[in-house]
């Protein structure tokens, strides 16, 4: 009988939502909005699905300075990390990292988006069981892959290599987001899959790899770790993380590493929840196909997506539009450049209207 191993969720939620703009904002971002069909805010279903992961351990949450008390309204019962500020998910992830080196070190990290749908809860829970198994035995930097089911450019891609066992690959390579033209011929080529943001690794193998190909990050978390528990550790953390780069541990770490392996979800269900969009498949749309959230009328309308924040939104011939209302500001935008919704909140903060972001 094969030993039972220890998987220890860390759910990221330091994310800023800004494609969900205008109802995210700095205050207040996606991960922790009710928008979900169960009425539970984003990283409320987000702790319940992964709870049979765990049996006395608690689920680590890593989330920013700004959103301390959101975290414990939303999930009171998890070890939360607190980041001084947000350097994106090698930062994050490292952190967690040096945290369980610390208290669980037999422990396998399973690292998970805050803000991500997933429709088939068991078989996730299965397929992570069977990354870990695969991390452990392999000395592996474990992924989980999605079957891409169209040329959409909003996700990074994965090309499998050689097949290590059922379901489970080698990486040949990771691929940022691509254009349209690019998307499509990887579908025609086959072998390849949406990279999930979902990894499973043990924290000392992960922080082999930050220390091969992220040095810098590797000597901040050092410095880290040599406090944690401290009366030291918030003024040292923040003063570390204050110089880090931000980047994500996809392009710091594993598009470099040798040793990442994708695993299949399998029908998982998954939604990554990355735009009004995404958000909208979340629903049953009417008979022309517009899913139409709040106090609405839609005439002559058909693809469209509305979300009504207590008045009225009235359509009236119109098609492939999406209209957000968040009373203070309104989001009107074809459904082709949901994407660049987080371009308004540039422009708004370069015009320094911190009211409104």
């Amino acid at each position: 009988m094969s030993e039972k191993i220890n998987i220890r969720p860390v759910v990221l939620a330091g994310g800023q939502g800004t494609r969900f703009w205008p109802i995210s904002r700095t205050s207040k971002p996606k991960q922790f909005l009710s928008i979900s069909p169960t009425g539970e805010s984003l990283i409320q279903a987000t702790i319940n699905r992964l709870q049979p992961l765990c049996e006395n351990e608690k689920i680590i949450v890593v989330a920013n300075s700004n959103h301390r008390d959101l975290v414990n309204e939303h999930v009171p019962n998890c070890d939360s990390l607190i980041e001084s500020q947000g350097r994106n998910t090698a930062a994050s992830i490292g952190l967690a990292a040096i945290y369980l080196m610390k208290h669980d070190p037999t422990a396998v990290m399973a690292v998970f988006p805050a803000d991500h749908y997933i429709e088939n809860s068991p078989k996730l829970i299965e397929r992570i069981k069977v990354a870990a198994s695969v991390a452990v035995k392999n000395n592996a930097l474990a992924t989980i892959g999605v079957h891409p089911c169209s040329p959409n450019t909003a996700y990074g891609y994965i090309k499998c290599g050689g097949q290590l066992q059922d379901g489970v690959y080698k990486v040949s390579r990771f691929y940022e987001k691509p254009s349209l033209e690019r998307a499509r011929e990887y579908l025609d080529e086959g072998g390849f899959y949406w990279n999930s943001g979902i990894f499973v690794w043990r924290p000392d193998i992960l922080l082999e790899g930050i220390k091969s190909y992220m040095p810098d990050l590797h000597r901040g978390l050092k410095e880290i770790s040599s406090v944690l528990g401290s009366k030291q550790e918030d003024e040292v953390l923040a003063k570390v993380f204050a110089n880090l780069d931000s980047i994500s541990i996809d392009f710091g770490l594993l598009e470099h590493a040798r040793n990442c392996v994708v695993v299949d979800s399998g029908d998982i269900g998954w939604n990554d929840v990355g735009s009004w969009d995404a958000w909208a498949h979340h629903f049953t749309p009417d008979s022309k196909n517009n899913l139409l959230h709040g106090e609405t009328v839609a005439l002559d309308s058909s693809n469209c997506v509305v979300y009504s924040n207590d008045r009225l939104i009235a359509l009236l011939g119109c098609k492939d539009l999406v209209v957000i209302d968040s009373q203070d500001a309104l989001l009107v935008c074809p459904r082709s450049k949901v994407q660049d919704v987080k371009d308004v909140v540039t422009e708004l903060n370069s015009r320094q209207r911190k009211d409104l972001v």
